[in-house]
C-alpha cells in the first residue's frame, strides 16, 4: 500500500477513538467547548475519507484524460475540507452567541472531562506531528490539512481544559466564550489550507519572480542558446513543469541539445529541491529567425505611412544582447531637413516601433539624406561584452579623435560588442542642430573612416547615431 495511504488509514483509526472518547465526554459533561472540539472530530471521520479517495485518485498514473496524472485530486480534496470547516463552525459559533445571550450555559463533572481531555491530547499531538511531517515531505495538501486539524485539536483542548478547570469552581461563562475562540481559531486555519489549495489548482508559480530571472539568465549563459522566448513554471504535487522555448544555433547536434535540456533541469532542481521536475523545452533554430526580421520590415514600411519626412531605410540589423534584441536601422529623410527637424522625426518613429514591436528591447536610428536601397536583416547576431579594462582602453582612443574634429561637439552612449568574430561599436555623436542633413552625413562618413583607421583589434562595424547638441543633457560635451 502506498505511504501516503497507510498514513491516512492510521489517521481514520486515530480520529474514530478520539471521536468516541469526546462524544462521550459531551454527553457526561454538556460543555459547548467540548461540543466544539468534538464536532471538529467527528467530522475529521468524513475528512479522513475525503483524504483517502483524493491520495488514491491523486497516485494513479497519467491516462487519456488526464495527460498530467491526477495530481490535482489532493489539493481538491483539501479545498472541499477548508469549506466545510468554515460552514460549519460559522454556525457553531451562532450556537454559543446564542447560549450567551440566553444564559443557558452550564457544565457538568468537570473532572472527567479533563480526565477525556488529556488522553485525547496526548493522543493528537503525536500522532499531528506525524501528519504533518508526512505531508510536507511527500507535498500533500491532503495530509497536511488534517496533521494541523490533528494539532489544532492538541492546543484547542488546553483551552477546553482551562474552561472545566474554572468550571469546578462553578464559572461556566467561559465555557460558551471558549468555544467560540476555538471556532475562529478552527475558521482560520480551515482558510489558510483553502487558500493554498486554490494556488495549486490554478497553478500558481512556486519559484520566486527573483528566481526565475536567475533561471532565465543561467540558461541564457548556455552554450549555444542565443536567446529566450518563454520561460513558465507550475506545480502540481510532488511536480514542477518547466516550460521554456529557446533560440539556439542551427548547427547543433541531437547531443549538444541533450546537453542543454539536462543543464537546464539541473538548474532548476537547485532551486526548487522539494520538486520532481518536468522540463518541456522547445529549441528553434536561429536560422529560423529571418521571420523576425521579415515581421519588422512589414512593420516599418506599414508605420512609415505615418511619416511623410521619411523616404526609405536601409542596412537592417537585428542583435541579441543578453536575451534582448537590438534593432539597428539607417533612416532616409529629405534631404533639406535640418540635424533638429530629422532627429525629431526619428524620435517619434523609434517609439512608434518599440510600442508596436515589443519583442525589441531597443531602437538604434542612424539618419542620413540620401535614397540609396534598403538591405533586410537575415538573421539575429548574437553579442557579448568585452572586458572593462578594454572597453575603457577604446573609450579613450575614441573620444581623443572625436576631439579632433571640430564639427563634434560632444558623444554619449559609447557601447562596444563582441560577437566573437568581430567586434561592433555603436555611439551617439551631437552637432549643432542647425546643419543640413545631408553635410551632417558627410561628417559621421568622414568620422567612421576616422575611427576605423584607430585599428582597433577585429573592429569591423561602426554603428553612429547623430544628434543635436541643443537636446543633450547627459553624455560628454566638447
Amino acid at each position: 500500500m502506498n505511504e501516503k495511504m497507510k498514513i491516512g488509514f492510521y489517521a481514520l483509526i486515530i480520529i474514530i477513538i478520539q471521536s468516541i472518547l469526546k462524544l462521550i465526554g459531551v454527553l457526561l459533561t454538556g460543555s459547548l467547548s467540548f461540543l466544539s472540539e468534538t464536532v471538529d472530530t467527528l467530522t475529521d471521520i468524513a475528512f479522513v475519507s475525503i483524504l483517502l479517495y483524493s491520495l488514491k485518485r491523486s497516485q494513479k498514473p497519467p491516462d487519456f484524460d488526464h495527460m498530467y496524472g491526477h495530481f490535482k485530486f489532493d489539493p481538491i480534496g483539501a479545498l472541499i475540507q477548508g469549506i466545510i470547516l468554515i460552514n460549519l463552525y460559522i454556525i457553531l459559533i451562532i450556537n454559543a452567541f446564542q447560549s450567551l445571550i440566553a444564559g443557558t450555559y452550564e457544565v457538568a463533572n468537570p473532572n472527567l472531562g479533563l480526565i477525556i481531555l488529556i488522553v485525547s491530547f496526548a493522543i493528537n499531538l503525536i500522532f499531528s506531528r506525524i501528519m504533518i511531517s508526512q505531508g510536507k515531505k511527500r507535498k500533500s495538501l491532503s495530509l497536511q490539512i488534517q496533521g494541523l486539524n490533528l494539532f489544532q485539536d492538541s492546543l484547542r483542548a488546553i483551552i477546553v481544559l482551562i474552561s472545566f478547570l474554572f468550571a469546578l469552581f462553578g464559572i461556566f461563562i467561559l465555557d460558551a466564550i471558549f468555544s467560540i475562540i476555538l471556532s475562529i481559531w478552527i475558521i482560520i486555519g480551515a482558510y489558510k489550507i483553502a487558500k493554498k489549495s486554490i494556488k495549486d489548482l490554478l497553478d500558481v508559480n512556486p519559484i520566486s519572480p527573483k528566481k526565475m530571472e536567475e533561471i532565465r539568465a543561467k540558461i541564457f549563459r548556455l552554450e549555444h542558446v542565443n536567446a529566450i522566448h518563454e520561460l513558465k513554471a507550475r506545480a502540481s504535487g510532488e511536480h514542477l513543469y518547466i516550460d521554456v522555448n529557446l533560440s539556439v544555433e542551427d548547427h547543433i547536434s541531437i547531443i549538444h541539445a541533450h546537453e542543454i535540456t539536462k543543464s537546464i533541469r539541473s538548474m532548476v532542481e537547485d532551486y526548487a529541491p522539494d520538486y520532481n521536475i518536468e522540463c518541456i523545452i522547445e529549441m528553434n533554430p536561429l536560422g529560423s529567425e529571418p521571420s523576425i526580421g521579415e515581421n519588422l520590415i512589414n512593420l516599418i514600411h506599414s508605420i512609415q505611412s505615418d511619416f511623410p519626412e521619411i523616404i526609405d531605410f536601409k542596412d537592417l540589423n537585428l542583435f541579441s544582447f543578453e536575451s534582448q534584441n537590438f534593432l539597428s536601422i539607417t533612416i532616409i529623410v529629405d534631404k533639406n531637413l535640418s540635424l533638429s527637424e530629422a532627429h525629431g522625426v526619428c524620435s517619434i518613429f523609434e517609439k512608434e516601433l518599440k510600442q508596436q514591436a515589443p519583442v525589441l528591447s531597443r531602437v538604434i536610428t542612424h539618419i542620413e539624406g540620401q535614397v540609396p536601397t534598403h538591405t533586410a536583416p537575415t538573421a539575429i547576431t548574437t553579442c557579448e561584452n568585452v572586458s572593462p579594462e578594454r572597453y575603457n582602453q577604446i573609450k579613450n582612443l575614441i573620444e581623443n579623435e572625436l576631439r579632433r574634429h571640430p564639427q563634434v561637439k560632444g558623444y554619449h552612449a559609447l557601447e562596444f560588442w563582441s560577437t566573437g568574430q568581430y567586434c561592433i561599436l555603436e555611439l551617439h555623436v551631437f552637432f549643432e542642430g542647425e546643419l543640413n542633413i545631408s553635410k551632417v552625413h558627410e561628417y559621421v562618413m568622414e568620422l567612421q573612416k576616422s575611427l576605423l583607421n584607430l585599428k582597433i583589434k577585429d573592429l569591423s562595424e561602426i554603428i553612429l547615431h547623430s544628434e543635436p547638441i541643443e537636446d543633450q543633457k547627459k553624455g560628454e560635451i566638447f
